[in-house]
């Protein structure tokens, strides 16, 4: 186990050096190193030593014992990325400080000195390195064999469109872990139609599936009239209290703060909610033994005469046997290794995409022999062979010797390709089984530096950029099997991601003891000195989760060193000790921080004051769902800044002097009205201005002068996600501005991906520029009163043209009347999600699009999109669609499904389709999984209908007052949208 010990302490080596080498490819391109021959030329150098120890590591499987020359490469590692850091901190103070007084060439000299002696001391320490025994030993005879990296084999960075990986990842995606589960899936589906409550129990050991089948099962409660759902990892680390927390704001989502409230409290809301409801469901995952008083707390509290279950997943059999008694249900169910022709099955399906009957090699079958017959080992086998280079899978074979789970586990992290192992390793910052937003991830590697080095050609000519480069590594992590992708979007591309449980186990401890990151959590130090053992280590990522232990002076954990912080993330959702101590905790030694990430995202209305205007290389500051009411305008003078968002906050108004930014990328607001002609000028009266933007979300406008819009149709060109609404009074048109907005969009905006676009109506008018009082939010404690809202409706949308010149759109939402649709003209062919809504067609419109849009993976058709009394889905259309929501369509009786139709259709649902009779030819839609069916209580009879012609399949029956889907596809921010626009758009 020493060898497999050293290995996985490499990671952290491997890492740092990957993230010293992106850092020196930065800098080359500043024009301090630009200019500088002898810095550039130093520069270069230590690329060079790095790139050869990076070779080293390439060609090692098990690495001999070198924890001396390991600590030295760390400490040059750490250093190297200090100094470089500490110059970019310089340049920003000095720009920061040109703009109160005369910068002093002096002062530019004298960094440049530094930079050029720090570069010089980190060649000599390289040079050392790279001269030591113990590396000329272990590279001795192999600078003769090729390399047999993985990273030689690796998903080169952004390759290709967006449309093109998305196809090519979700082509190979197949549910491979349990393609030999099917008898305990039928066992778990048939506890699922179970009436009453009950309980069961899922153990066996590690890396048997036991999250992996839970999870499914959990999807499934989706569509069997499960009214509320809740998924908690216990794994020995929550009290009681936190348990039931954690599932009341799951199963509820209460208005008020719940953070203060006592056990007792927490109690009487949880259990009042649970029997109140049709049914609940709820997954207690990774049980201890020393969790059984925490069962029982919760089992305590339950009445049998809900109808609800609860799964528990666990290794220890006693836990599972408790659980499945509590409802007399029997025995648990238990979950053992695959026997030989399972394991050959699952492999085959990993390496070859095929069921059965393929064939392996001698090698591959030497290492599916060495290695257990367990779900988690041959998915991470596969993940690393498939990717392996040519020599590889023949240098693990003749090993021989038999590997163990926590063996594999080491050497998947191992053999991750170096641009992997830094963004890998910074997922384990999130807390453990955390669903992490694909959006919010790739966008923190964005902000650290992560992905930059990746987007250049030879010549440093950008080829691509790093937000598909960040989704690209996402998709090598999800084929290498070290991620699971939880949830997904309605184009198929990733939603949220999460580090598998045992991987997390493995790398979190390693990376902590190394200074790389820390998690700011419950757990005290384990050296019996109430000391945190990292205290004295300069801490670069730093996390914050729930539940702060404190000192017994009162204050957070003890003497952390946060001097050299870049990125912090809080998960805290009251104020945590750290989040409300960021200036004097982080920027206390020095005026300004280093601190290039500060994601409060659910921090309940964090303090920023005194600390935005230290804050000089920020380039993430994510505030969504903090609840603040106002943004300090010290945010407009971040010039690195790269993300904003204010998601789900109080805020309605923005610094003027943002526009002017130009760094920034991506900018999320909260649907709250914003001057067009603000934004239009700032980039007319300066070059630079917003010309790396590519999210602008969260956008409603007013009035538009049509006469400005054709002098600034170049502007924001780069975007990729556009979400905007227009808003007007009743009975006044859009006229020349409706249009030239549409021309800008359509002639423009080519490079979008993504589409919102609506236009919402309402009785009275509403004045542009800085929101009234009267039109701010209300105060929580004085919520509005719908009667007050004004009636709120869509309008006629302006003619759009995206077919001919947006072939990289892949989403498209429309709000508003489509008054003589041409649909050849307004939608291109790349479509993979189209969403209409209030769109006023009177024809059946399904026979056209169903021809024109062959890509289109999810189709919504919601409220009053059409008025007809019939849907006709003629044969071969839509070939490719597996998602289909028919949503409050007033007149709509029947639905024709030809044969040939929708032959990929999984989902299909129907929400409030009050006159709604027959569905003809559902049959025809062979690989149909799922409907789900919302309708009024006691209207049935089109449900029944349903049953009668197809017999059982999956139904979801709930009342009309579900306003709402379950978020997912990111519908939480649409369907939001209009609920805060117009309150309730269709009662």
């Amino acid at each position: 186990m020493a060898a497999s010990d050293t290995r996985s302490c490499t990671m952290v080596e491997e890492a740092t050096a990957q993230i010293v080498l992106q850092k020196l490819d930065i800098l080359l391109s500043h024009p301090v190193c630009v200019e500088c021959l002898s810095i550039q030329t130093r520069a270069r150098d230590a690329k060079a030593k790095l790139a050869r120890i990076q070779e080293f590591f390439s060609t090692q499987y098990r690495p001999s014992n070198a924890t001396e020359w390991l600590a030295q490469l760390l400490r040059a590692m750490y250093h190297g990325e200090e100094f470089i850091d500490r110059f970019h901190l310089r340049e920003a103070c000095k720009r920061h400080k040109a703009l109160h007084m005369a910068a002093r060439p002096l002062t530019t000299l004298v960094s440049k000195y530094k930079l050029w002696r720090d570069l010089s001391i980190l060649v000599n320490k390289m040079e050392e390195l790279c001269n030591d025994q113990f590396l000329k030993e272990e590279a001795e005879g192999k600078s003769k064999k090729k390399l047999a990296s993985s990273s030689s084999h690796a998903i080169v960075p952004g390759q290709g469109k967006k449309f093109a990986r998305l196809t090519s990842f979700w082509d190979r995606q197949a549910p491979t872990n349990f393609s030999c589960r099917e008898a305990k899936k039928k066992e778990i589906m048939k506890w699922i139609k179970e009436e009453g409550y009950r309980e069961i129990g899922i153990w066996g050991e590690q890396g048997t599936g036991k999250t992996f089948l839970a999870r499914w099962a959990y999807s499934q409660a989706r569509y069997m009239g499960y009214e509320c759902r809740a998924w908690v990892h216990v794994s020995g680390k929550m009290d009681k209290r936190e348990l039931l927390l954690e599932i009341l704001k799951q199963v509820d989502k209460p208005a008020e703060d719940v953070m203060d409230m006592d056990i007792t409290e927490i109690k009487s809301k949880l259990f009042q909610k649970l029997a109140e409801v049709k049914k609940f469901f709820i997954v207690l995952d990774d049980v201890l033994l020393s969790d059984k008083p925490l069962l029982k707390e919760f089992w305590s509290g339950v009445l049998f005469s809900t109808q609800g279950g609860t799964i528990t997943t666990t290794q220890d059999k006693s836990i599972a046997s408790y659980m499945s008694s509590i409802s007399s249900r029997g025995e648990p169910i238990r979950l053992e290794k695959l026997d030989d022709e399972e394991s050959k099955r699952m492999l085959a399906w990993k390496l070859h995409r095929v069921p059965v009957g393929q064939r392996f090699s001698s090698d591959e079958m030497g290492i599916l022999n060495m290695c257990p017959a367990l779900p988690l080992c041959i998915s991470l086998r596969g993940g690393f062979l498939s990717n392996a280079g040519e020599h590889e899978p023949a240098a693990l074979a003749k090993q021989g010797s038999t590997m163990t789970l926590l063996d594999i586990l080491q050497l998947s992290c191992h053999k991750l390709p170096f641009h992997l192992k830094p963004c890998f390793i910074y997922m384990a910052l999130f807390p453990i089984e955390f669903p992490i937003p694909t959006r919010r991830l790739v966008r923190l590697w964005l902000a650290e530096g992560l992905l930059d080095s990746h987007c250049y050609g030879i010549e440093r000519k950008r080829t691509r950029q790093p937000e598909d480069v960040g989704e690209t590594f996402i998709l090598e992590l999800a084929d290498r099997n070290v991620i699971d992708v939880v949830s997904w979007r309605a184009d198929g591309s990733p939603k949220a991601c999460q580090m598998l449980t045992s991987l997390y186990d493995v790398i979190r401890p390693i990376d902590m003891s190394s200074g790389l990151l820390h998690i700011h959590a419950t757990s005290k130090s384990k050296d019996g000195n109430d000391r945190d053992p990292t205290s004295q280590t300069k801490i670069r990522w730093l996390a914050e989760h729930m539940n702060i232990v404190t000192d017994d002076r009162g204050g957070s954990y003890p003497d952390l060193n946060l001097g050299h912080i870049h990125s912090f993330l809080s998960f805290y959702q009251r104020r945590g000790m750290l989040t409300k101590d960021i200036n004097t905790r982080m920027t206390s030694k020095t005026d300004y921080s280093l601190l290039r990430v500060l994601d409060l995202e659910g921090v309940y209305k964090p303090s920023l004051d005194g600390v935005l205007h230290k804050l000089v290389l920020l380039r993430y500051l994510g505030l969504r769902s903090t609840v603040l009411d106002s943004l300090l305008s010290a945010v407009a003078d971040l010039y690195h800044l790269e993300t904003l968002d204010i998601k789900h906050t109080n805020i309605t108004f923005l610094p003027s002097s943002l526009w002017k930014a130009r760094n920034l990328r991506h900018l999320h607001l909260n649907w709250f009205y914003i001057d067009l002609t603000n934004i239009l000028r700032a980039c007319s009266n300066n070059v630079n201005a917003l010309t790396q933007l590519q999210t602008l979300s969260g956008l409603v406008v007013g009035e538009v002068k049509d006469n400005l819009m054709k002098d600034h149709m170049d502007s924001l060109t780069t975007l990729t996600m556009l979400k905007l609404f227009f808003q007007r009074s009743r009975g006044d048109t859009l006229g020349a501005a409706g249009k030239a907005v549409a021309d800008w969009i359509s002639k423009g905006l080519t490079n979008l991906q993504s589409l919102t676009f609506g236009v919402i109506q309402e009785d009275k008018p509403t004045k542009e520029g800085k929101p009234k009082k009267e039109d701010m939010p209300a105060e929580e404690d004085k919520p509005a009163k719908k009667e007050d809202k004004p009636a709120v409706s869509p309008g006629p949308l302006p003619e759009l043209s995206l077919a001919e010149q947006h072939h990289d759109l892949l989403e498209l939402y429309l709000l508003g009347q489509l008054n003589g649709a041409i649909w050849t003209q307004l939608l291109p062919v790349s479509l993979r999600v189209l969403t209409l809504s209030g769109s006023g067609m009177e024809a059946d419109m399904m026979p056209e699009l169903g021809g024109l849009l062959r890509n289109l993976r999810t189709f919504r058709l919601l409220a009053n999109s059409f008025l007809g009394t019939s849907l006709r889905f003629i044969k071969d259309g839509f070939p490719s669609l597996k998602i289909l929501k028919i949503w409050k369509l007033p007149n709509l009786e029947k639905v024709v499904i030809e044969p040939g139709a929708m032959q990929h259709l999984k989902e299909l649902e129907f929400r409030q389709i009050d006159r709604m009779k027959n569905v003809e030819g559902i049959k025809e839609c062979k690989k149909l999984q799922n409907i789900c069916v919302v309708v009024k209580r006691g209207a049935r009879g089109f449900v029944d209908h349903l049953k009668s012609i197809i017999g059982w399949r999956t139904f979801e029956y709930k009342r009309e007052d579900t306003e709402t889907p379950e978020s997912e596809d990111d519908e939480e921010d649409r369907y939001g949208i209009i609920l805060n626009l117009k309150h309730v758009l269709y009662a």
